[in-house]
């Protein structure tokens, strides 16, 4: 191209680059941003450029890299956006780098490049399921809506049995007596819908034990599938606790 007169330009560049984070080839996708750099003008990497970057090395977990790429970035006056901010975030979670997390919001929240509201629910997410554990630990009791907001995270996620072993936790603590009954409904099709009719079958057998009622479509999807389990004095009696 350069040959020929035809000048590369950001978008170009970019486009290698996410190339050889897609492939895998993260030294030589860091060997092009320091080229774009050193070159500038229309080569100067942008937002995207090193948030691609930045997100393929927390993927790859290496946030330290990351945030190193994180300074180089503002030193080039390229403000991170949402995205690359909680990408860093999720990962210092991931790697039990808290303490770290904190020090990238107080720095990005002092440089007004994010909102501090959208920083904070990043790591809320990310450390929710950790501080409910550190609780349950040391004979803390969480209030139900703690332990109902874990739950249904955890269950849409798909990690039912997770949720479930979470839910038994929470039970030997006596945390259980208000949690909303859609918690126990999206727990109770979670882990009918992945066939974990044990499972099941137990929280069924338990809601029905406290008087819990669940709504009809969730009473409905869980009878279904329970008839499988062969447990039809169970199946029978679904229908009391449906409203």
């Amino acid at each position: 191209m350069k040959a020929h007169g035809c000048l590369p330009n950001a978008v170009m560049y970019s486009a290698l680059l996410d190339g050889f984070c897609r492939s895998e080839k993260m030294e030589r996708a860091l060997e092009l941003l320091t080229e774009m750099e050193k070159e500038g003008g229309d080569c100067s990497p942008n937002v995207v450029t090193y948030t691609s970057v930045i997100q393929k090395l927390c993927d790859k977990g290496r946030s330290k890299e990351a945030l190193v790429i994180l300074d180089r970035m503002e030193a080039c006056g390229c403000a991170p956006s949402r995205i690359t901010v909680s990408s860093l975030i999720k990962s210092f979670c991931v790697e039990d780098q808290v303490e770290e997390a904190y020090k990238l919001i107080d720095r990005v929240v002092a440089g007004r490049s994010v909102m501090y509201i959208v920083i904070a629910i990043a790591l809320l997410l990310c450390l929710w399921q950790e501080v409910l554990r550190i609780m349950l630990d040391s004979g803390v009791k969480p209030n139900s809506l703690v332990c109902s907001i874990t739950l249904k995270k955890i269950c849409l996620e798909g990690r039912v049995i997770d949720g479930f072993c979470l839910f038994h936790e929470i039970e030997k603590m006596e945390c259980l007596s208000s949690i909303d009954s859609d918690t126990y409904a999206i727990l109770s099709v979670g882990l009918c819908e992945q066939r974990h009719l044990v499972e099941a079958a137990k929280l069924a057998r338990l809601v029905l034990k406290k008087g819990i009622k669940l709504k009809a479509p969730y009473v409905d999807s869980i009878a279904e599938i329970l008839k499988k389990s062969g447990d039809e004095e169970l199946v029978k009696h679904l229908s009391r606790i449906a409203f």
